[in-house]
């Protein structure tokens, strides 16, 4: 057998990487919550009801470790990368995606999405180190994606108002990941989540109200909706929490296809839930999404 040595990994990558499976974990099962509550509510209601339970649990869960005295010394800079992050998460990034889903093909948008922005933005934003090794594993894992996500190759590239849509959704997701490298130290990764959840609760609600959406009636919450709502928004306390722990731990380009492995866990869900039977196809997808992740993990080990 043939043993490779590599540089010993700190402590808090490790974390981080961890981190980030579990966050593709999470980002793939919210999809099981949009379904169902779009049958009661419209996607911006959905989406602010959502978050701002999250920012009561968020209170609750990270009581302890939340300081309110930091409130009058955060920076003009630290509440500018904090709104940003809040518009281009949730008021950007989560509506439109839900839109391009509803007026482009499926195969179109996750084609769309599953593109390395990630890694792009942390290349030119960020200033990573740039190899040939890297670029390969990042192409590598895109053809994994692809073979997962892609049923209809032959209208990939015929693009309209709705995979214009995926696209600016995908970029924004990824500048609310990498924006996470520019805040400061003067807040803790559950401090940062709460006030995101609560700046986006507030854009949301007041979006809803700007486009001429009424407020949700009683009758819209009839069976499983608020706990379902409750549910997600434990899901989204997780979701925002590892990202802001994830991203600040891991170099952009590696995240960006341990973060592939969403199409991977999507599977796995569906088969669940909905009894949707992974081809061979897929499978192969999935080992190479794997494969890749962890080949780029050796590359940051290396470096």
């Amino acid at each position: 057998s043939v043993v490779i040595y590599l540089k010993p990994m700190n402590k808090d990558t490790k974390k981080g990487i961890f981190s980030l499976i579990i966050l593709a974990f999470v980002f793939a099962s919210m999809g099981v919550f949009a379904r169902y509550l779009n049958t009661s509510l419209t996607i911006l209601q959905q989406t602010y009801l959502r978050i701002f339970a999250a920012f009561i649990m968020g209170l609750i869960i990270f009581y302890k470790a939340l300081d309110f005295k930091k409130i009058s010394i955060i920076s003009f800079k630290e509440w500018s990368i904090m709104i940003l992050r809040s518009i281009t998460l949730y008021l950007i990034g989560v509506n439109v995606i839900s839109q391009a889903f509803i007026t482009a093909k499926y195969s179109s948008v996750a084609f769309i999405g599953a593109l390395p922005m990630i890694a792009v933005l942390g290349f030119i934003f960020l200033k990573e180190k740039l190899t040939f090794q890297k670029v390969l594993y990042i192409f590598i894992g895109f053809l994994g994606a692809l073979l997962i996500t892609v049923k209809d190759y032959a209208h990939v590239f015929n693009w309209g108002s709705g995979e214009l849509l995926a696209l600016i959704a995908t970029v924004s997701f990824a500048v609310s990941y990498i924006a996470r490298k520019w805040q400061g130290s003067i807040l803790n990764n559950k401090e940062i989540a709460v006030i995101i959840f609560l700046i986006s609760s507030v854009l949301l609600f007041l979006m809803s109200l700007l486009v001429g959406e009424s407020l949700p009636r009683v009758s819209n919450f009839s069976n499983f909706i608020v706990p379902t709502i409750l549910i997600s928004a434990l899901f989204n306390v997780a979701n925002l929490f590892l990202t802001n722990y994830g991203f600040q731990k891991v170099e952009a380009v590696l995240a960006n296809n341990i973060l592939m492995l969403e199409v991977v866990f999507a599977i796995c869900i569906g088969f669940i839930f909905y009894g949707e039977l992974f081809t061979v196809k897929e499978f192969v997808g999935g080992l190479i999404i794997v494969f890749s992740a962890y080949q780029m993990n050796n590359q940051s080990v290396k470096a």
